[in-house]
């Protein structure tokens, strides 16, 4: 985001990021970028090996190549390169001795080239007085990109010029350009010792033992590392104003290249003629007539159809149809699996074998799942055993190709107390001393307001007396929230319908499979729909359970429990839980027996009962009450009756939310989604104009409105407002 700002403060058009063989911040670099009006370019520093073994420094280090993406194919170009030096167990070694230039040839379409400036092989050769050298590699350049290839003039001190002048001669010679380029790694020269802190951390050493090749300068204090402006770059440059003027002209010749976030779909093999809607439309029929019986009832079916619909309007067939491969796939190997989340309302799930939760049952609300607001795919979470979760995922790449699929990374960044563990370590600290700073520090973060610590990092740097410890915590406060590394998402998953490097970079991973470059909101910002496919374990004691009871009773099945099981309600009713998934907690135990809970529908309500909406709408003790039949169940209004009817009266279920918001206050979709999420995501005035649209909402007439009285729908509102956000899914509480 700084970056971007000071780019558009500047009055750039474009900016460039070229991370180190890696594209991990792209996607969150074009998403600052749009936010400060700036054309982002997407790039990347390569190394690439040298034509002769005897052109390597004392260091070993192989030349830098800044490759531009001038479009989708540059930026292709660029997933494939990046994911052949990253997608292998000795990625840090791959990265340390380049690309081949063959790899680089056949990955060049799209790309614009720059030299690498004073790291550059071309540069390096004439610095060592090597013009022959120079030339070779110059040539090579030319021949893969030819007229998209430039050298890079880098300057930093009074002897750079005539080398600059050198450059500017050879790319003549060889009909190239010559651009001016400025290597960014801070934007002040006062972040410049972050840099050395983040070479320590990276190669685990002490900041005194540091070795100069670990830094970007090389060691060298003239080579500036950070921002500078138009200005300061035409003065610098003042002696090569066409080198200067090449920069707007490589800019102009770069389009956006990252893919525009449409939902790109697995490719799924369908019958000849039939399309993904199709397929998924017949699956669901067949399971309709398997669920119902051959003559469901009229409302059923049209629920179904209106469901096939809404989902082939928004084109997301395809992903029904993966998920129900997938759970099929486990059923028939006896893979105890299950679904989380709102997926459950919906019918079509539930008929194409997605679900077991009947949506018609326990009057599941479709919208949910999917409304006509929604703009991007749902959810669908499936739980698996976790033993055999990896069965699954096998499964997954044989069935769609090992190349097209993928998990997904997750950014770990330095919290407080590693940043400053990291910190202490690099400036020599001992262990006690480090224990100190570390019991200093705030405690964790916490969901209740009441309950967070008041005291932040700020306050205890500013009641540290000892300079040494001071400075310490002042670095480390300047690292909280940096990138630290890459991990595995616990459950996400993309399949692409080609290869996975057409559409993202991928990375090994020391378990030996390839995740994503960009984490689960980037994958889904460039249109690759993620599938959660997470391992519990409450799934594999169930399983482990049937199998020792299998050993009595060799036919048993989970599936043939009963629903209405009288000793299952016995147990409920009086918590007697430990060991049951989401009910063994104390506070899980006391609704359970609040509530006399025995039934799917009972375990749903306490499910969410037990969550902060209720307590908050104020309506808590009466709904105990009313549950077990020691109070009347009343209504500030009938219209309410159809929506609060399963739940005396009371609000529990977001659902309740939504089809209060429409059916009730007349709101849209889109204005109802917006409140389920939560007045904390309101401002003031956003606030008080959704009160105002609410309470209107209620007022309206009849036959068009309920025709509340304004107490009425006042009173509405504030159960509404403060359980907004706070309420749990029907769908997932049921499931």
């Amino acid at each position: 985001e700084a970056l971007a700002q000071a780019a558009a403060a500047d009055g750039l058009s474009h900016l460039a990021l070229t991370d180190d063989h890696a594209l991990y911040g792209a996607v969150a670099f074009r998403r600052a970028c749009q936010a400060a009006d700036v054309q982002p370019i997407i790039g990347m520093a390569a190394r690439v090996a040298p034509l002769d073994a005897q052109d390597l420094d004392d260091d070993g280090e192989a030349g830098l190549l800044t490759l531009l993406a001038a479009g989708p194919a540059g930026y292709r170009s660029l997933c494939r390169l990046s994911s052949l030096v990253q997608a292998r167990p000795d990625r840090l070694e791959a990265s340390a001795a380049g690309l081949s230039w063959d790899a680089l040839k056949e990955q060049s379409a799209g790309l614009i080239c720059l030299s690498g400036g004073r790291q550059g092989w071309v540069q390096r050769r004439l610095a060592a007085g090597d013009r022959a050298g120079a030339l070779r590699y110059a040539g090579r350049l030319a021949g893969i990109f030819d007229e998209r290839a430039w050298l890079a003039l880098e300057l930093h001190r009074p002897a750079d010029v005539p080398l600059a002048q050198e450059l500017v001669e050879l790319a003549g010679r060889l009909g190239l350009g010559a651009v001016a380029v400025q290597p960014v790694y801070c934007l002040t020269p006062q972040e410049r010792p972050r840099l050395r802190l983040l070479a320590a951390l990276r190669q685990n050493c002490r900041l005194a033992e540091l070795p100069p090749q670990a830094l970007p300068d090389r060691g060298d204090a003239a080579i500036d590392l950070h921002w500078l402006s138009p200005g300061q770059m035409g003065q610098r440059f003042a002696a090569f104003p066409g080198a200067l003027a090449a920069s707007g002209q490589i800019a102009a010749q770069c389009q956006p290249a990252l893919p525009d976030g449409r939902p790109i779909w697995p490719a799924l093999k369908l019958p000849a003629g039939q399309t993904p809607a199709g397929a998924l439309a017949s699956r669901a029929r067949e399971g309709l007539h398997a669920r119902f019986g051959p003559d469901p009832d009229p409302a059923i079916a049209q629920r179904l159809q209106r469901e096939l619909e809404t989902i082939a309007e928004h084109g997301y067939s395809p992903l029904f149809l993966v998920v129900a491969d997938i759970v099929y796939y486990a059923r028939r190997r006896e893979i105890p699996v299950s679904t989380r989340g709102s997926v459950a309302n919906s019918l079509v799930a539930y008929c194409a074998g997605i679900t077991t939760v009947d949506p018609i049952q326990h009057d599941l609300l479709f919208e949910r799942f999917l409304n006509p607001a929604r703009a991007n795919p749902p959810d669908i979470d499936l739980d698996f055993c976790s033993r055999r979760r990896d069965r699954v995922l096998d499964y997954v790449r044989r069935r769609y190709g090992q190349e097209r699929v993928a998990l997904v990374a997750t950014v770990s960044t330095l919290r407080p107390k590693s940043a400053v563990r990291e910190t202490a370590k690099a400036h020599g600290l001992s262990d006690a001393e480090t224990g100190r700073l570390l019991k200093l520090l705030p405690a964790g973060w916490r969901p209740d307001p009441s309950r967070r610590p008041a005291k932040t990092l700020d306050d205890v740097i500013a009641e540290m007396s000892e300079p040494r410890l001071r400075q310490v915590l002042i670095d480390a406060a300047g690292l909280v929230g940096q990138p630290d590394h890459l991990s595995v998402h616990p459950g996400g998953l993309v399949i692409a319908p080609g290869p996975m490097t057409d559409i993202a970079p991928v990375q090994w991973t020391a378990k030996g499979f390839l995740i994503t470059q960009y984490d689960h909101s980037d994958v889904e910002a460039i249109g690759l729909p993620k599938l959660d496919l997470l391992g519990i374990r409450a799934l594999t004691v169930l399983a482990d359970a049937a199998a020792l009871a299998r050993r009595r009773d060799p036919a048993f099945r989970l599936d043939a429990i009963p629903l209405d099981d009288p000793a299952t309600g016995d147990l409920l009713a009086r918590a007697e839980t430990i060991g049951v998934f989401q009910c063994e907690s104390t506070g899980a135990q006391r609704t359970l027996r609040q509530l006399k809970a025995r039934r799917v529908q009972d375990l749903a309500a306490a499910n969410a009962f037990f969550k902060p909406g209720p307590a908050l709408g104020g309506m808590a003790r009466a709904f105990v009450l009313r549950y077990r039949g020691e109070a009347p169940v009343v209504y500030l209004h009938p219209a309410l009756e159809p929506i609060l009817g399963r739940t005396k009266g009371v609000l529990i279920f977001q659902e309740q939310i939504l089809r209060i918001a429409v059916e009730i206050a007349g709101l849209s979709w889109q204005q109802a989604d917006f409140l389920r999420r939560g007045m904390s995501h309101f401002g003031r005035q956003e606030m008080e104009s959704m009160r105002a649209a609410f309470v209107q909402g209620c007022l309206r007439p009849a036959p068009d409105g309920p025709a509340f009285t304004p107490q009425q729908a006042q009173t509405l509102w504030e159960q509404v407002a403060p359980f907004a956000g706070y309420g749990f899914n029907q769908g997932h509480a049921t499931a």
